[in-house]
């Protein structure tokens, strides 16, 4: 497949199973608007496990503790160092997140 053109199939396909993108990998993400679309809709309705259409600092945690993982942050609870940043990211007053 040529660049620039991510399937739908290939962003379902890497989104779980810790795969790391790149910078381009990223660029060509956001670039393609059906497939950003769909992967951010899957996504949020696969973390809106009360299906309020919001999602919640509890709904919000595994998301925040994969992108710690992924960052190699020990995990939440391990380590007072780490969970201070953990706790700033939940607790940021900018994160309001809503399906529309």
């Amino acid at each position: 497949m040529e660049k620039g053109s991510t399937s739908k199939e290939e962003i379902r396909a890497s989104g779980g199973n810790g795969q790391v993108l790149d910078g381009s990998d990223i660029m060509e993400l956001v670039g393609n608007e059906e497939v950003f679309s769909s992967f951010v809709d899957h996504k949020f309705q696969e973390l809106d496990r009360d299906r309020d259409g919001k999602l919640s600092v509890k709904e919000l945690e595994p998301a925040v503790a994969g992108i710690g993982a992924a960052l190699g942050l020990p995990a939440q609870g391990s380590s007072p160092d780490s969970d201070h940043i953990y706790s700033e990211v939940i607790s940021c007053p900018q994160l309001s997140l809503h399906f529309s």
